[in-house]
């Protein structure tokens, strides 16, 4: 009999869904949306960002097809603690598990700022610089971007084998 925190579980449905239960705010959304959206935009969500993020969680829309696994559930934890970590765990997951909850709640997020104020402007308005300069800050991300990948591999490994044992045992 399979007793595992890495099997997909379809969603619990959400204070809002829920007969007669009053809705609340998850201390937990919260701060993952304020660390999520500091990462995406490098600034604190608006009022209307963190609402519409929170009712997306209560309607259960974010949650893959399925539901998330264990690990998905532990990356998200994890992420939502710092700033660099999303970005470290976003870069993994976008190689590895491009469709996870990680990155569903990033794409939620860069919808709800890219259609509000101020969020919008910064998001849309490009940085002047060099053809050259432009050249070498492409080459860097690059880079980052591998050796990012590469490390927080190395580092996520032994976690995402236990998280398989256990779904075996």
């Amino acid at each position: 009999m399979k007793n595992s925190s890495d099997e997909r579980r379809p969603a619990a449905p959400g204070p809002a869904a829920q007969a007669g239960a009053a809705s609340h705010v998850d201390p937990l959304l919260e701060r993952e949306c304020d660390v999520f959206v500091r990462y995406l935009s490098g600034t604190a969500p608006s009022d209307y960002v963190r609402e519409r993020y929170l009712a997306a969680h209560e309607a259960g829309v974010v949650e893959p097809r399925g539901g998330a696994t264990g690990f998905e559930r532990w990356i998200v934890r994890r992420a939502s603690s710092a700033t660099w970590l999303v970005r470290a765990l976003d870069a993994h997951q976008r190689v590895f598990a491009n469709g996870s909850l990680l990155r569903r709640k990033l794409v939620l997020l860069l919808a709800l700022l890219e259609v509000r104020a101020p969020h919008a402007e910064a998001l849309d308005t490009p940085t002047g610089s060099s053809r050259a300069a432009m050249l070498f800050v492409l080459a860097w991300l690059g880079v980052r971007f591998a050796l990012t990948v590469l490390l927080t591999t190395l580092v996520l490994a032994p976690f995402q084998l236990a998280f398989k044992w256990e779904a075996r045992a």
